[in-house]
């Protein structure tokens, strides 16, 4: 029962505490994430630290109450025997000396609660850092989720059981949260999605003996009566409702009787169903690793080779060159940085605040989930990379975007897209187009986060060390909407890169038109 007391204690304080702090995004960045962990496990070490003192007062004071106790039983006992007790001037001394000394000091202790204090202050020094999540940043971890579950078609029972392509990873998900993500996914209108993890939660808690699971499977029950309403499923809500009042949980009338009394006499008309972007089947399957059909055979078959002669500097290291796909030409190059120089440009990345990648320049959203820094060529190991670009593509670098680094998170992705801009605003073009994409892969991912090209039946798995290149524009400067592509869902692990845009001017005799104006 102490025990309990504590808890609920920490509970309050946690809750006034963090209410008031400084709010940051995590969820769109692992990397933000990593350090939120880190917050998490210094709370709960200061949540020791408190839990200790709080018992340590707890037991003082009950020692107290105890030996109290006893001296009061023992005076009943004597004065059974001898009314005279408390005229023994030890035992008036000992009554006294409790009323003037030890009640004071113990109520003293109760009224500072200098424990409560030390722990507010712990968490707020430890929490201001980073800042802790808010109801957003848990829609956005479930908005994540869900994009995992349409792009690699997993089941809510397959995520809450840990398995990811019918891998366990040991990480499995309780009842509670199954249903707030449940909860969460009907506040977004996500209804269908919402009812499977209602169900899965129903499941799970089948599982658990005790009192009060029937009280804990209504919660569940009034949220799947809902999304059956949204989903226009009358029949099936119908018969949650009847299951509910045969529980007779002692409301009278039961809530759940307005309900079914609504069901039986009308139902809320159904909504369209929005028809699904042109893109999604596509971008799905080669988010899987998948094929949309087999490649078409061109007049130069697919090569991987090593590359002598395109810079002097690759005389003695030749360039390993891996061709994806030839008109347009996507290449990857292997091995071109190594761990040191990605360290090296983390340990420049991490002095700068990273923020929420934008699509057009300024709009968050959805479509980017991700968190990214930009960088300039002032650093040496930048200078090294911006030089090394500069002899692999041919181009022009005085005429390169900064690097942009960038992290993506919980189900972290870039939807189908491309890199060239379809409207340029007017300080962009003196510097033209973004010709060429640079895309460095700064670390290997274990699952997921695939470069598909939808258009061209392309998906690439990101390598550590490895760049891929493409051209967003025909030699003619026209834009080619065949490199549409995207960045896939990341389904275990961590997605890092480096993307360096070149522009058009300056490359006039670097790539030069031809007499076709789609070349």
């Amino acid at each position: 029962m102490l025990r309990q007391h504590c808890c609920i204690a920490v509970c309050l304080l946690l809750s006034g505490s963090i209410g008031l702090l400084v709010h940051a995004e995590f969820y769109s960045s692992i990397d933000s994430m990593n350090a939120l962990g880190q917050v998490e496990k210094e709370l709960v070490a200061a949540t020791y630290v408190y839990l200790t003192e709080r018992l340590q007062q707890l037991n003082v004071l009950t020692s107290f109450v105890e030996r109290v106790s006893r001296e009061h039983a023992f005076a009943r006992q004597e004065l059974e025997q001898d009314e005279e007790y408390l005229e023994q001037p030890l035992q008036a001394f000992r009554l006294t000396k409790r009323l003037v000394v030890d009640w004071p000091e113990l109520h003293k202790l109760l009224i500072t609660n200098q424990a409560k204090e030390t722990f507010r202050v712990t968490v707020d020094a430890i929490s201001t850092a980073v800042g802790i999540p808010n109801e957003e940043e848990l829609q956005g971890a479930v908005k994540g989720l869900l994009r995992l579950q349409r792009v690699y078609n997993l089941t809510a029972s397959e995520l809450a059981d840990g398995i990811l392509h019918g891998v366990p990873t040991g990480s499995v998900l309780l009842w509670r949260d199954c249903f707030e993500i449940g909860v969460q996914l009907y506040e977004l209108a996500e209804y269908s999605s919402s009812q499977q993890w209602l169900l899965q939660a129903v499941n799970l808690l089948h599982e658990i003996d005790g009192e009060n699971v029937q009280q804990m499977a209504e919660q569940i029950y009034e949220y799947l009566v809902l999304t059956q309403i949204e989903l226009c499923e009358r029949e099936q809500g119908l018969e949650t409702l009847e299951e509910m009042l045969s529980w007779n949980s002692g409301h009278s009338p039961h809530p759940a009787q307005y309900t079914l009394n609504f069901l039986q006499q009308s139902m809320p008309k159904c909504p369209r169903e929005q028809d699904p972007a042109p893109w999604l089947d596509d971008y799905t399957r080669l988010c899987q690793g998948k094929r949309l059909s087999e490649p078409e055979p061109s007049g130069s078959p697919l090569n991987c080779y090593l590359d002598f002669t395109r810079h002097a500097r690759f005389r003695l290291a030749p360039l390993k060159v891996e061709q994806v796909h030839l008109d347009p030409d996507i290449h990857i190059y292997y091995d071109l940085i190594n761990d040191d120089q990605i360290d090296a440009i983390y340990d420049v990345a991490e002095q700068f605040d990273s923020i929420r990648s934008s699509v057009s320049s300024s709009i968050v959203t959805d479509v980017r989930v991700s968190q990214q820094v930009w960088l300039n060529y002032s650093s040496p190991i930048l200078r090294s990379v911006s030089n090394l670009v500069g002899a692999v593509t041919g181009f022009d670098m005085e005429n390169a975007e900064q690097i942009q680094v960038a992290n993506y998170g919980i189900g972290g992705q870039y939807a189908p897209h491309t890199d060239y801009m379809s409207k340029m605003p007017d300080s962009y073009i003196p510097r033209g187009n973004r010709i060429a994409t640079n895309m460095f892969y700064l670390s290997d991912v274990l699952n997921g986060g695939y470069t598909v090209f939808p258009n061209l039946n392309v998906f690439l798995k990101p390598v550590k060390g490895a760049m891929v290149s493409w051209h967003n524009l025909y030699r003619s400067l026209n834009k080619d909407s065949r490199t549409l592509h995207a960045g896939c869902p990341v389904l275990e692990g961590v997605k890092r890169i480096g993307n360096i845009w070149i522009h058009s001017t300056l490359q006039e005799f670097r790539r030069p038109c031809t007499l076709n104006a789609n070349e």
